[in-house]
């Protein structure tokens, strides 16, 4: 049985490493937005600040997204073939990468609502 267990495991484990890496290359397409384009020569508002930090935030939704997805279904797995220790852990675990979905979700309203504050 623990032999199964680390095949799965392993298999898991290279197929997480794939699209970790596929994600990384989709989220390294997407264009980038420096801030030294944006502020250079004095010209900085709340505005072109706001934009940069709604794009920095934006790239770091998609990846904690993608990277919890991952995480969910690898534990989902270890939950479905674990003993009655593992599945007391690893309902935890579930719990706490749904409430970081959540959080996640939530970063844009979080972030218009602190710039809105600062205009």
């Amino acid at each position: 049985m623990k032999e199964k267990l680390k095949k799965v495991t392993d298999k898991i484990n290279l197929t997480m490493i794939g699209i970790f890496t596929f994600a990384l290359s989709i989220i390294g397409n997407i264009q980038s937005v420096y801030a030294v384009d944006k502020i250079e020569g004095g010209n900085i508002t709340i505005d072109s600040l706001g934009t940069i930090i709604k794009g920095l935030a934006t790239k770091i939704q998609v990846f904690g997204i993608v990277v919890s997805f991952i995480a969910l279904v690898v534990f989902v797995i270890q939950f479905i073939i674990g003993d009655d220790e593992t599945k007391q852990r690893r309902k935890k675990t579930i719990l706490y990468t749904l409430g970081g979905v959540a959080l996640l979700i939530l970063i844009p309203s979080i972030i218009n609502f602190v710039i809105d504050t600062l205009k």
